[in-house]
């Protein structure tokens, strides 16, 4: 076994993991050199494109609502524009779902996405974007972008180092690359690990990959992209007053508040890690 993101022999076995979605094992790969992790699409044949389908009509009230503006999306947009050398034009959002991050920048920018899912897809066109549907690595465009952003994508890919070399080749020279993937390189984890729990990010064969830090940073430094924040986030997934029905959204909210501007997202506690990149170029 080789690592599939740095293509080192240092790879070893560290534990089996039940997949929450078939009755089987699959086997957590480590790598000595690079730090990251992964799981291998090929131990077991299950059934993929059911397995997306299932998961997209579960989620399809969340998706497909009407749309809301969020302070989530809000701040991102605001990070984004802080980051960048450039005025912000453009904006190229993968995996954007029913394009509700697009949404959240003025009609006069132009804004294109891509998706995999046909109805997400039939959705974010109706709200007036310009929508790719397909693969990343086989869409083609006519111009880059000033910033490109990429929430809890490259997770899910089976060879994710293609579609990273892709996002980079999309930004404009002081353009921002905004990118969020799970991080097993945090406390929540740890813990949970401790206590012998399944961390709810283990959920093969959905997703694949756990990319480390170092390995990230590596991979855009070369392409002369150069780190500007990295923050960790609970994602909304923890609340410490959840048990306590009259506090429970006090405690959501306080979590909310967290994740975008206290202090403790710095830290890398929870298992959210977004990453901004600048293009120096």
């Amino acid at each position: 076994m080789i690592c599939r993101l740095c293509g080192s022999q240092q790879v070893f076995a560290s534990k089996n993991v039940a997949s929450p979605h078939f009755e089987v094992e699959y086997t957590l790969h480590e790598c000595r050199d690079c730090s990251s992790a992964f799981f291998d699409i090929e131990q077991h044949q299950v059934d993929l494109e059911k397995l997306y389908a299932d998961v997209a009509t579960s989620k399809a009230d969340i998706y497909e609502g009407p749309f809301k503006p969020s302070r989530y999306w809000q701040h991102e947009t605001a990070l984004i524009r802080r980051y960048a050398k450039v005025p912000i034009q453009s904006v190229l959002d993968v995996g954007c779902r029913t394009g509700d991050f697009l949404k959240h920048w003025p009609a006069d920018i132009r804004r294109v996405g891509v998706e995999l899912s046909t109805r997400s897809a039939e959705v974010a066109r109706s709200r007036g974007l310009v929508i790719h549907q397909g693969y990343l690595e086989k869409t083609e465009f006519d111009q880059s972008f000033d910033a490109v952003t990429c929430y809890a994508v490259i997770e899910h890919l089976t060879n994710p180092i293609t579609f990273i070399g892709r996002l980079a080749r999309l930004v404009n020279p002081g353009g921002v690359l905004a990118i969020m993937v799970p991080t097993k390189e945090c406390l929540k984890r740890r813990l949970i690990d401790a206590i012998g729990k399944r961390w709810h990010m283990y959920c093969p064969p959905q997703h694949l990959n756990f990319i480390s830090r170092t390995f990230l940073d590596q991979s855009f430094s070369s392409s002369d992209f150069e780190l500007q924040l990295r923050r960790f986030t609970s994602g909304g997934m923890f609340n410490p007053l959840g048990a306590i029905p009259i506090a429970d959204k006090i405690g959501a909210r306080l979590m909310e508040i967290n994740d975008r501007h206290g202090p403790l997202n710095f830290l890398p506690i929870f298992d959210h890690m977004y990453s901004y990149y600048r293009f120096k170029k």
